[in-house]
């Protein structure tokens, strides 16, 4: 589903246009390389190729995955489209081992299972991750720029991208923030309020049009301002508003 001039939903279980444990999944058109930013569960890779050439697009030219944490609605694919189109996996490298290791406990599928989001039979396919982030890193795609800004919180090494468009500045967020200024604080280890405190600034002040969380709905103006109200949700005394 093509959503801006370079940018593509190609898969999200929130809109029913892929497996319902996908978060949402993204393409941009970089001109000569396509980049996908997370990958979904890996449920049903062939839905999501399909979904990119109904989109017009040949997914022979994603060069690049950009996985904004290792949890498996957003990383489960990625060993295949690897093993499929010899694409760079990356990853910050902090969480870089859950995912080539890809065990139910680090990678908190045991509680996400015994919360109802998986079913039991589900299981991960490890990948070994091509390149490694860090905070700050930018990364040359075909036209454009990817930035990584990594914000600890929903878990350990979460990061956001920052792609600066024709048709705006976009930030893929992952579950670090979602529309309203909601964040994805969990209940297990690796999710940490008082990381979300520390962290969350580093996305104050990047002047964000176009806004593209993990799950539920995409902004396409303005996205600084949602992007603001969770920085000062978190200077509050009530915990913020979550996206679960």
């Amino acid at each position: 589903m093509k959503i801006t001039e370079h940018v593509y939903l190609v898969g999200s279980g929130h809109y029913g246009i892929s497996h319902a444990f996908d978060s949402s999944i993204y393409v941009v058109d970089c001109g000569s390389e396509l980049v996908m930013i997370d990958t979904g569960a890996g449920c049903d890779v062939p839905g999501i190729i399909e979904n990119i050439k109904k989109d017009g697009l040949n997914p022979e030219h994603i060069s690049t995955i950009l996985l904004t944490h290792s949890h498996a609605d957003h990383a489960g694919g990625a060993s295949a489209l690897k093993a499929s189109y010899g694409c760079k996996v990356c990853i910050s490298k902090i969480e870089s081992g859950f995912l080539a290791k890809g065990d139910d406990k680090s990678l908190k599928l045991d509680v996400a299972k015994r919360s109802g989001l998986y079913a039991p039979d589900y299981t991960f396919s490890p990948c070994k991750p091509s390149e490694t982030l860090a905070d700050g890193d930018r990364r040359s795609i075909g036209d454009f720029v990817c930035k990584s800004i990594m914000v600890p919180g929903h878990s350990e090494g979460s990061m956001c991208f920052q792609v600066n468009l024709p048709e705006g500045k976009a930030l893929f967020t992952g579950d670090v923030v979602f529309a309203q200024g909601a964040i994805g604080l969990l209940n297990c280890d690796g999710s940490d309020l008082s990381l979300y405190r520390k962290h969350i600034g580093r996305l104050s002040g990047l002047d964000i049009d176009l806004l593209f969380p993990g799950h539920h709905v995409f902004v396409l103006s303005e996205g600084q301002g949602h992007i603001h109200k969770a920085i000062e949700s978190l200077k509050l005394i009530g915990i913020p508003k979550n996206f679960l």
